[in-house]
């Protein structure tokens, strides 16, 4: 099951999207945070590259291709290993990107992961061009980890 909500105000655009996943918490956390993984499963995402990391901080640039959004940028983000991963933007065409996953174990049922997204384009002319595209791929963020998650668990990882 997926839940998600949308608010946004002019131009600030914020996603939060919920589900209930059949995998063990810390197994989900690790697909989250396996970032150069993510053009295999993630709609739109053509580079994943991992710029640097340090101790639980690591600094990514992912590459985004969908409809008239072609762009990358790159978040400084930080781990806490088996419950969140926290972006923040470094790079990228955006005023404001800002994010968390959090992972929640929810007894032998699996766990419960959120997404909540903010963002801004820097240019107001592409906030409204892509604005909307951009928020699309950030909402099937969480369907494409809950697929790839049934994916792994039937595979027995």
């Amino acid at each position: 099951m997926v839940c998600g909500a949308l608010a946004h105000n002019s131009t600030m655009r914020e996603v939060t999207r919920s589900a209930l996943v059949g995998l063990p918490s810390q197994r989900l956390y690790e697909l989250i945070a396996d970032v150069e993984r993510y053009p295999e499963f993630v709609p739109g995402c053509v580079q994943a590259r991992i710029e640097s990391q340090e101790g639980d901080e690591v600094v990514a640039t992912l590459g985004i291709r969908r409809g008239v959004l072609d762009t990358a940028f790159t978040t400084r983000n930080r781990l806490v290993p088996g419950k969140s991963l926290t972006m923040r933007l470094e790079r990228g065409p955006f005023k404001t990107l800002e994010g968390e996953w959090t992972v929640e174990p929810i007894g032998d049922a699996g766990c419960n992961v959120t997404l909540r997204l903010r963002f801004e384009f820097e240019n107001r002319l592409a906030g409204v061009m892509m604005g909307p595209i951009f928020e699309d791929t950030a909402k099937s963020l969480v369907d494409a980890f809950v697929a790839r998650a049934r994916r792994v668990a039937a595979e027995g990882g």
